[in-house]
């Protein structure tokens, strides 16, 4: 099996979605194909954490996201407000995704990352209200 150095993972200490970084493996004891017990780093927190993945996860490429159905996507807008793991179609983009993080930048404008299928990962905005936009045309 061949083995990745980093995977995207959250964390269980920090809460995060982080680039993890492989330290070493677990000898399994039912000799399972399927699955693979591994050590990761967080690049965050630093703490180390026994992960048990399929084989499957490990040949996922980066930024790939699972197929979504665009019947259970809610169309974007900066003036809705997401979750973190709703799926979202983007008609500009054209793409499908799902969103990763929630955030507030120092403006106290909020914002939301989605990994798209085919755009990779993307900052939008949510929850604008409409007079904020019509302010900042002026």
């Amino acid at each position: 099996m061949a083995k990745t150095k980093y995977i995207m993972h959250q964390c269980a200490y920090c809460r995060r979605e982080t680039k993890m970084e492989f330290v070493g493996s677990q000898p399994t004891e039912n000799n399972d194909a399927e699955t693979v017990k591994m050590w990761y780093r967080c690049g965050k927190c630093k703490q180390t954490a026994l992960l048990t993945l399929s084989l499957a996860s490990q040949t996922k490429k980066k930024g790939q996201v699972v197929a979504i159905e665009r019947e259970q996507c809610t169309s974007y807008s900066k003036e809705k407000t997401f979750t973190v793991g709703e799926q979202i179609y983007h008609s500009d983009f054209d793409d499908m995704g799902r969103v990763v993080r929630k955030d507030k930048m120092s403006n106290g404008v909020h914002s939301i990352v989605v990994a798209f299928e085919k755009l990779g990962e993307r900052k939008l905005l949510e929850n604008i209200a409409e007079e904020v936009i019509e302010n900042e045309a002026v």
